[in-house]
């Protein structure tokens, strides 16, 4: 019954919690795991001990354990997949939501509680990092709550309330470096109010902040290692920021929406304006609880000067920390105030049509305009190593420059040997004879696209065949075929005037019915087999994919005897195929091997050039 009346009094929070639940866990696992997820999917591998977890977060991250250490277990639970790692972090923003309404309606009303919390279900940064194995939602999640219990604390000093204060604000802490920032900012307005309260309460006052502060102290204790380490960073891989810093993050917050800002920019100076409007009678502790307005003011303000400003100073003057993710405890500020403009609206018919046009176009924005749930943005290191799996069914090596990150993708698959090394020194190490000369593929993402100086890429076109090449987003592989292992490679008996079985060419495709697929720039080829001297024709029989041409433009081949072109031409879109002959000749007896090259593989907003290959056959000229 309880919970029934419950639903009935709440049932507006019900339905915005489902619609966060439904934004935050609908494709969850769309994007690939990108670098930073990788890390923290190491990290918290439930194989690991205690020790080495703890060693693990230490070295490779800039951030306390709790994130790391509460997933570890929930991934010993739900089985240690990026779905299950994500999920985690949906939950948590999930309950980010429900948390903003609490101090919404404590801070204000439970009216202001609803819209707070329906911006920022819909709130595109939010979701964003909802769906990331991060610790970022947690950092907004517990901020959101250490100041939910701070309003208490100040609206009621008592020791419990004390004690559950000074819980969260050690959360924050736990959760972020930059939870330090937040909770100095947090002190300072508990100094604020401790001036403002009379003096026959201020002794009470202060013993509760003491012992906020001491629980506080306590839980921040196990982060003491992790704090240290970052305070003695004295380089860090973020640049100095920009003039438009600020103004980029908050843009970023709110998904570069123009018209969400615009509405953002009405209504925040239309509370500005009824702010600046208010009158108190006097600037004691009671006057400023009593009135919301400004009361909610002072939290917002200091909050938001305090998690600005100290960042500022650190980044100019110091080593920079202007990372936008890093910001999202200053969100909620924004989110809140909003919030508070859109109820001050006194027109009934115009605060619910803010409110409406509001939700509409964060909505379309983050569906249309975005295309959130079906736009890749993550580097694909998951699709570009499946890929990699599916064309690698011996012995294979892979070369990468992010060792750390690509054995995590490679884990289930014991033939596939990863090594470490940049492509240029991979190559140095091989023109040094450091390193064999043999069959490669070279790997790389994150922002790393093919680079390479003239003489090294005249090295590797000399000495191998690019037999694969792979594109995706941010992630590209190269697979490199030594050709000193073509020349001495096996052997094939081929019968001539008969079709050449397919199967036999290396780095292909096939579907169900034998035939060759090519699905991306590259090349696949025969091994060796025994010619006499003579004339002969290769006879090709292929189509392009799909039937229409892309930029008018169908797939192209280029046809190689031992490395001498013999031919190129574009294929038919004839969907049973069209016979070409390429002719060439043998000066003695020899053994040849049959190299195609599909050379004009594009892939662009759903369109995908391919090749099918029907059949290959030799054909000795009379």
């Amino acid at each position: 019954m309880k919970i029934g009346n419950w639903l009935k009094e709440n049932y507006w929070l019900v339905v915005i919690l489902c619609v966060a639940a439904g934004l935050r866990i609908y494709k969850l696992d769309f994007q690939s795991l990108w670098l930073d997820e990788v890390l923290t999917m190491n990290d918290t591998n439930p194989k690991l001990n205690f020790k080495q977890f703890y060693d693990s977060v230490l070295f490779w991250e800039a951030f306390p354990h709790l994130y790391f250490l509460l997933l570890k277990y929930f991934l010993l639970i739900f089985g240690y997949t990026s779905n299950a790692a994500r999920m985690f972090s949906a939950i948590i923003g999930i309950f980010g939501v429900y948390a903003i309404y609490l101090l919404a309606k404590e801070l204000f009303s439970k009216r202001v509680g609803y819209i707070a919390a329906a911006i920022t279900a819909v709130n595109i940064f939010h979701i964003s990092h909802s769906q990331e194995v991060r610790p970022y939602g947690m950092l907004f999640l517990f901020t959101v709550l250490a100041f939910y219990r701070l309003v208490i604390l100040i609206r009621n000093p008592t020791y419990k309330n004390a004690i559950y204060y000074g819980i969260f604000a050690g959360l924050i802490i736990n959760s972020h470096f930059f939870g330090v920032i937040t909770v100095f900012a947090q002190f300072l307005i508990l100094l604020f109010f401790l001036i403002k309260t009379p003096a026959d309460s201020r002794v009470r006052f202060f013993t509760c902040s003491f012992i906020s502060g001491i629980v506080t102290g306590i839980l921040v204790l196990p982060t003491y290692e992790a704090l240290k380490q970052v305070s003695e960073i004295k380089a860090f891989w973020i640049p100095k920021p920009a003039p438009d810093a600020f103004s980029a993050m908050f843009s970023e917050f709110f998904g570069q929406s123009e018209l969400v800002l615009f509405l953002i920019n009405i209504i925040i100076i239309h509370y500005l304006l009824r702010l600046f409007r208010q009158r108190l009678p006097q600037s004691t502790r009671s006057a400023i609880l009593s009135n919301n307005l400004v009361f909610s003011f002072i939290i917002l303000a200091v909050w938001f000067m305090v998690s600005l400003v100290i960042p500022i100073l650190k980044s100019y003057l110091d080593v920079s920390i202007i990372l936008i993710r890093y910001f999202i405890n200053v969100l909620p500020v924004l989110l809140l105030a909003i919030a508070i403009g859109i109820e001050l609206i006194k027109s009934r018919f115009m605060k619910y049509t803010v409110l409406g046009s509001f939700l509409i176009l964060s909505i379309l924005n983050l569906l249309v305009v975005k295309n959130y749930y079906n736009t890749v943005t993550k580097s694909q290191y998951r699709e570009l190593t499946n890929a990699i799996k599916e064309k690698s069914k011996g012995e294979t090596k892979v070369i990468v420059y992010w060792g750390w990150i690509f054995p995590y993708f490679f884990s289930d698959t014991p033939n596939i040997k990863v090594e470490q090394y940049s492509l240029e020194d991979y190559i140095n190490g091989m023109r040094n004879n450091t390193i064999p000369k043999k069959t490669f593929w070279y790997a790389d993402a994150n922002v790393r696209p093919y680079a390479l100086k003239p003489e090294d890429q005249a090295y590797l076109e000399q000495n191998f065949d690019i037999g694969q090449k792979l594109e995706l987003f941010d992630a590209w592989a190269n697979y490199y075929v030594s050709k000193t292992e073509l020349q001495s490679g096996s052997e094939m008996s081929v019968a001539l005037n008969e079709n050449i079985d397919l199967r036999t060419f290396k780095h292909a495709d096939f579907d169900d019915k034998g035939n060759m697929l090519l699905f991306s720039q590259g090349n696949v080829l025969t091994p060796f087999f025994a010619v006499k001297k003579g004339s002969y024709n290769l006879l090709i029989k292929g189509s392009s994919l799909p039937v229409k041409p892309i930029k008018n433009e169908n797939a192209h081949l280029k046809v190689k005897i031992n490395e001498k072109e013999i031919g190129s031409f574009f294929l038919s879109e004839d969907p049973s195929g069209k016979e070409e002959v390429l002719p060439f000749e043998v000066d003695n007896d020899k053994k040849i091997r049959v190299q195609i090259i599909f050379d004009n593989d594009f892939q662009e907003n759903g369109q995908d050039r391919n090749v099918i290959i029907y059949s290959v056959s030799v054909k000795k000229n009379n």
